[in-house]
């Protein structure tokens, strides 16, 4: 009973942890730039999670040629679905990025379904259905809507007939990055940990994305005193989400915590829509409520 109760505090934890580290991505992006943030706000969840991960994680394997390979391609779909995201939340508008990113639990469960054997429950592919639906909805009617005037002007509506953004492509990349990202961190994770393969997929994005960023000449100064709080923000809770997942699992099954730890989708689309007031047209909203519901759908 305690257990069951435990796992329901903790998967609302992690979706509350996550609903808040996509405000502060995107307010850490805007502050400093998605390279910049994403840099400081991954050292900042290493620094925090190492000591977390050494004192509870489970280590039931040695690390072989296997772990190597996986955190190789946890690596670079980390790389992609964090740098996208931090893009896209940085120039997009939450309503409408969001939806489309948790796209990723169709993607990595077709992934676990076409590579590792799994099967997928009548349940789960309506649930499916569902994210692949308002996905498309949300993506179709970006350009349209309204926001407040306090809205930033990158995020304003596009008149009909503009290219789509560049953050509503960041919005797929992310899904993307991540729907590769979760299945190869269940692979790592034996060798790894749990939390431990989220400090190894950090420091792979850190190491992968580095060259990169000197190539193009971009700035990763550490963020001025005044944004040093937003983007420490954002590591934190990125990462205070994982722990409360990890630790979820370690008193409850994971099928209580993981539809729980889904909400987080709902509740950013929420808070866009109460506090940062943005309107997008009322299609793209049912897409963005019909996401919601089927990544929730899904993880049962």
């Amino acid at each position: 009973m305690l257990g069951g109760l435990g796992g329901i505090v903790l998967g609302l934890g992690a979706s509350a942890c996550w609903a808040v580290a996509n405000v502060t991505v995107a307010r850490s992006g805007r502050k400093v730039g998605a390279v910049r943030a994403l840099l400081w706000a991954q050292l900042v969840g290493i620094a925090v999670l190492a000591e977390v991960s050494m004192a509870v994680d489970y280590r039931p394997v040695p690390l072989g040629a296997a772990h190597l390979a996986w955190i190789a391609i946890a690596g670079v779909a980390g790389l992609l679905g964090y740098g996208c995201l931090f893009y896209a939340l940085q120039h997009g508008r939450l309503s409408i990025a969001v939806p489309i990113m948790s796209s990723w639990a169709v993607i990595s469960a077709g992934i676990s379904v076409a590579f590792f054997g799994e099967r997928l429950r009548a349940g789960q592919l309506v649930g499916a259905a569902l994210v692949v639906a308002g996905a498309v909805l949300v993506s179709r009617h970006a350009g349209s809507g309204s926001t407040d005037s306090s809205a930033t002007p990158s995020v304003a509506p596009q008149p009909a007939g503009t290219p789509r953004p560049r953050w509503l492509l960041a919005s797929v990349g992310t899904a993307i990055g991540f729907g590769v990202l979760i299945p190869a961190m269940e692979r790592m994770a034996p060798a790894t940990g749990r939390l431990g393969s989220v400090c190894v997929v950090y420091a792979a994005d850190i190491v992968l994305g580095l060259p990169l960023a000197l190539l193009f000449r971009m700035s990763l100064r550490p963020p001025p005193l005044d944004a040093w709080g937003i983007v420490a923000l954002a590591g934190i809770f990125e990462t205070a989400g994982f722990v409360c997942i990890s630790l979820g699992a370690m008193v409850a099954p994971l099928a209580i915590i993981s539809p729980l730890s889904s909400l987080a989708s709902a509740m950013t689309v929420l808070y866009a829509w109460l506090v940062l007031r943005e309107r997008p047209a009322p299609v793209a909203a049912v897409g963005a409520a019909l996401a919601a519901a089927g990544v929730i759908v899904l993880a049962l």
